[in-house]
């Protein structure tokens, strides 16, 4: 098992991929670039992930599967694929599973297997960076995920050949990066505004727990919404002018996209940027039409006021659900790379009345604090097999040692040489070699003095071996040196590995001490939604709070609602409004076995069991009868479709 755990960020536009070295989060990089962009390309001959997907995409849009996050744990129906549709150039279909299907290249995929592309590429970047294969990671998830996408992401790494030890959230991440090395006590409020999801959570860090209070957050809004705003008037003034849509031709809304993002980076610096597009569209006199605008700040700051506007309004609603007023903050953390606008930062600062940190990359953070997580788990782990790894080099060089101190004696014991110095020599080398394993002492519970002491001796055997075979030969015949020779040579050599073993236990230990220094932290995070069955007349009977301690167990206790009723339909809902139908349908079950009996009188008993992935299951029994059943959505929406191996051998 590799001694590194992954921390990845999977990311609607960008994803990222950090470890820990030396206690100390290292984000990785792919030719010198730490952002990876979630982006995957397909043609009938070749796939691309990552940075050559994403200049694909400039020449084949249609190709070319973006932004996939969005679409991810969701049905066909749902408002968020419907929106994605409109912007995307790629075709999305239903799957007959009820999920999603995207099509580039001839190929269909669904956003799982997009995923597991990009998170399969981050695995690979890693591997051949630390220079061996990585089968473990940590992954965030945005804090509003649900069950579906939760379930999702795990099974996307699954795919990509990795195990998913943990799903954390964006937020607590971030937070967690932030504070892994404090040691201090503060309340964080986190401003995460990615590509694709605003979320906020507010944290509290006390001693060694870290217990996140709140969290909210909109699944729909981050840089692209940004983006798309600047392009809606860019569009609206182009046609204004010429008559004609570019929204309406997928390389036309390529360019302007790739122009938009230009243009907000720059405006982090300047006052105004120009963008310029030559050659836009095509108009109906064959012509292509030459189209510039100047964007300032100002017009920036207006086209996206909304989208702002909407992230102080979950801002405030996080912070009544935490019951904690803004003085109570201590410190704000900017995450996501739309945090780099400055109307973003003047308006945090204005809200909560403190200067937002950035003293951590708002791209990184994320990645960075999901590796240390990764790393707090497996720091006991490592610290044992650093150990172990420290005592058997030093068994090894303990054992070199011994063989080469047994030819030493047995040399030194007649130094002037004798007519049988080659047999002797013979039987002296064949008794240490078959000398047996050597176990290092109780008292060499301090092994690097233990080493060091070793290490002496070792330096005086090879001294000592040097001297009595000088004066060994001086006295042999010259058919008695070659022999003798030999010997030394063979001496030389036991003591060379008994010096390397000697440094390799050394190195191992120090790792282990630098492992028995890591935080062992307690993490405690919340469900994002309110969890529920439906009961009579479409209500929602919440049996897990939206905001709850994760992991969770509740149970409730329903009944019948018809006399002589033998079976009952559970159907588990996600989301806050009293209406079930109005919420999110994670799965249903049926409980049959019920004895039959007048209404209202059945007592059922309906458990709801919440992991820390947040990942659901639910069971329920009759508590007359002791009937069962229950589900935990395993393969929710059809999501499987390749198999690991299969998925794996398709991507370059």
């Amino acid at each position: 098992m590799s001694r590194y755990i992954l921390g990845i960020d999977l990311g609607t536009l960008n994803s990222c991929v950090a470890i820990v070295e030396d206690g100390h989060a290292v984000v990785l990089s792919d030719d010198g670039r730490t952002t990876i962009p979630s982006a995957v390309a397909l043609t009938s001959e070749r796939e691309l992930v990552g940075h050559s997907a994403r200049r694909h995409a400039m020449t084949d849009p249609r190709n070319t599967l973006v932004v996939t996050k969005r679409i991810l744990g969701h049905p066909y129906s749902s408002p968020e694929v419907q929106a994605a549709r409109e912007r995307v150039a790629y075709l999305i279909s239903p799957s007959p599973m009820g999920g999603v299907l995207l099509e580039a290249g001839g190929h269909q995929l669904t956003a799982v297997q997009v995923a597991a592309r990009i998170l399969y590429l981050l695995r690979d970047i890693a591997s051949r960076t630390i220079g061996e294969s990585v089968k473990e990671a940590v992954i965030s998830v945005p804090a509003h995920f649900n069950e579906v996408q939760r379930r999702a992401t795990k099974l996307a790494a699954e795919y990509s050949g990795l195990e998913a030890v943990r799903l954390i959230n964006e937020p607590t991440a971030a937070a967690f990066a932030y504070g892994y090395r404090r040691g201090e006590n503060f309340t964080l409020a986190v401003y995460d505004l990615g590509g694709g999801t605003f979320d906020v959570t507010i944290m509290k860090a006390q001693g060694d727990r870290f217990e996140v209070i709140a969290t909210d957050g909109d699944a729909y809004l981050g840089g692209e919404d940004f983006d798309h705003a600047i392009m809606d008037w860019l569009a609206e003034e182009f046609r204004a002018e010429n008559n004609k849509d570019p929204r309406e031709d997928e390389a036309a809304c390529t360019q302007m996209k790739e122009a938009v993002e230009r243009a907000k980076h720059d405006l982090t610096e300047v006052e105004s940027a120009r963008i310029e597009l030559p050659y836009l569209l095509k108009l109906e006199d064959g012509n292509y039409a030459a189209f510039e605008r100047e964007l300032t700040r100002e017009k920036l700051e207006e086209l996206c006021a909304p989208a702002i506007e909407r992230t102080r309004e979950l801002c405030a609603r996080c912070l009544e659900s935490a019951h904690v007023r803004k003085d109570d903050i201590d410190a704000v953390l900017l995450v996501g790379g739309q945090t780099r606008m400055l109307a973003v930062r003047d308006t945090v600062r204005e809200f909560f009345g403190l200067e937002p940190r950035r003293d951590i990359n708002p791209d990184e953070v994320v990645a960075m604090g999901a590796a240390l997580y990764g790393y707090s788990l497996s720091a006991d782990r490592l610290r044992d097999e650093a150990e172990e790894a420290a005592e058997e080099a030093f068994a090894v060089a303990l054992k070199q040692t011994a063989k080469a101190r047994k030819v030493v004696e047995a040399l030194d014991a007649d130094s002037q040489g004798d007519a049988e110095l080659a047999q002797r020599l013979s039987h002296v080398m064949a008794e240490a070699e078959a000398l047996p394993p050597m176990v290092p002492a109780e008292s060499d519970q301090d092994l690097p003095a233990a080493v060091e002491g070793l290490r002496q001796e070792m330096s005086a055997l090879q001294e000592k071996l040097e001297q009595v075979a000088d004066e060994t030969t001086e006295s042999a015949s010259e058919e008695k040196a070659q022999p003798l020779a030999d010997a030394v040579e063979v001496v030389g050599d036991w003591l060379a590995r008994a010096e390397r073993a000697s440094k390799e236990a050394e190195e191992r230990f120090e790792e282990a001490e630098e492992h028995a220094k890591a935080r062992k932290v307690e993490l405690s995070d919340v469900v994002s939604h309110a969890l529920g069955i439906a009961s009579a007349e479409d209500l929602l009977s919440v049996l897990i709070e939206k905001n709850a301690r994760v992991p969770a167990e509740k149970k409730g206790v329903f009944t019948t609602n018809q006399d002589g009723q033998t079976e009952v339909e559970i159907r588990v809902f996600q989301g806050e409004d009293p209406r079930a139908s109005e919420n999110e349908l994670l799965g249903d079950f049926v409980l049959t076995g019920i004895e039959p009996a007048p209404r209202l009188t059945p007592k059922i008993q309906v458990t709801f069991s919440l992991d820390a992935d947040g990942i659901l299951s639910v069971s329920a029994v009759d508590k007359r009868t002791g009937a069962q059943q229950g589900i935990t959505v395993k393969e929710p929406l059809g999501l499987r479709g390749l198999s690991p191996e299969e998925t794996e051998s398709e991507i370059d």
